[in-house]
């Protein structure tokens, strides 16, 4: 069995706890150090021998989580960990393995381990057609991946729309935002996320999909012009 050297780099001591008590139930990884200096972190990076895999929060002074990903060697792989969901794009047009929203359960952090084991062992493709079930009443409905048109936030609901079609999940937003991530799903405001691949127009105010208009707040701008400026002719 193979050992993953890891560190972890956040300026948040109990956010560094979760990740290390985590990664304790994997016994192929070993924490080899832990910084809450992103600079300190760097300059470890630069002159320790290869590190496998880094968790790294994005908010931090001096160096942002990015552009470690960015200043580092390429063989050395980073899953993303943090309270912001805008900054998706970018890490994932960094070939990152994962993205993690904090607070970080285990279920969805063994998943980013998974993806990072099976990116060693030559095997990791992302889903063709994933999917996942809705319960409805007494009946369960799949739902593919690649069919969603964008998902709503209603309260303690979400309303996903396919085509003419949708249906209700008793799920937040935000879970539903962590497990869409990695296909190329984003938060554009409070109450919508929406598949980047299926924008067919954006007007700065809202994004039009399949002639439906969905806002665009504010504060998830910047994130969605970054992907349509790497995606322009």
């Amino acid at each position: 069995m193979k050992l993953y050297k890891t560190i972890i780099i956040d300026d948040e001591p109990l956010a560094i706890d979760v990740i290390a008590h985590h990664l304790k139930r994997f016994s192929n990884f070993e924490v080899i150090h832990t910084f809450t200096d992103s600079v300190e972190a760097f300059n470890f990076l630069k002159e320790a021998p290869k590190i496998d895999l880094v968790f790294t929060d994005i908010a931090m002074p001096e160096i942002s989580g990015i552009e470690l990903v960015k200043l580092s060697k390429a063989n050395t792989k980073f899953i993303i960990t943090t309270s912001f969901s805008e900054y998706a794009v970018e890490s994932f047009d960094l070939e990152v393995v994962d993205y993690l929203l904090k607070p970080i359960s285990f279920e969805r952090f063994a998943k980013a381990i998974s993806r990072f084991e099976g990116l060693q062992n030559h095997e990791y493709q992302a889903p063709q057609s994933p999917s996942f079930f809705i319960k409805e009443g007494d009946e369960f409905v799949k739902i593919l991946v690649k069919d969603i048109d964008y998902i709503e936030g209603l309260k303690d609901y979400a309303k996903i729309v396919v085509g003419k079609n949708h249906c209700l999940a008793l799920k937040t937003l935000k879970s539903i935002e962590e497990t869409l991530s990695p296909y190329q799903f984003i938060r554009i405001h409070k109450s919508y996320i929406v598949p980047l691949t299926k924008i067919s127009q954006y007007n700065g105010s809202c994004v039009l999909i399949n002639n439906t208009e969905i806002p665009v707040g504010s504060s998830y701008r910047e994130a969605l012009k970054t992907y349509l400026n790497k995606n322009k002719l």
